[in-house]
């Protein structure tokens, strides 16, 4: 199973968390994988256990979950994972961003 790492971009992944409580938050993606991904939860509340539905880039909210909380950082799984066409396609779009 692939894993993209955004560190080396020179722009931010940003997604956009909308909590069961009606919070919203854009939360900077550190890991991404077809399973989830771990955000930087500095600007938010996100608990374990707390539903969130998830929109990256160009792709619909998702539904999932926050599957564990460390220090800044949380881990969000989705109910449904993401095809890996789909993260290379994600994955491919930023790289042409950051060469332009």
């Amino acid at each position: 199973m692939a894993s993209w790492r955004f560190g080396d971009l020179p722009h931010k992944l940003l997604a956009t968390c909308r909590f069961g409580a009606g919070s919203t938050a854009e939360l900077q993606v550190l890991d991404l994988s077809p399973g989830g991904c771990m955000v930087h939860r500095k600007r938010c509340n996100a608990e374990q256990g707390a539903r969130v539905l998830v929109k990256l880039p160009g792709l619909g909210f998702q539904p999932a979950n926050v599957a564990w909380v460390e220090d800044e950082n949380a881990g969000i799984a989705f109910d449904q994972p993401l095809h890996e066409a789909v993260l290379a396609h994600l994955w491919q779009s930023l790289a042409s961003a950051k060469a332009a």
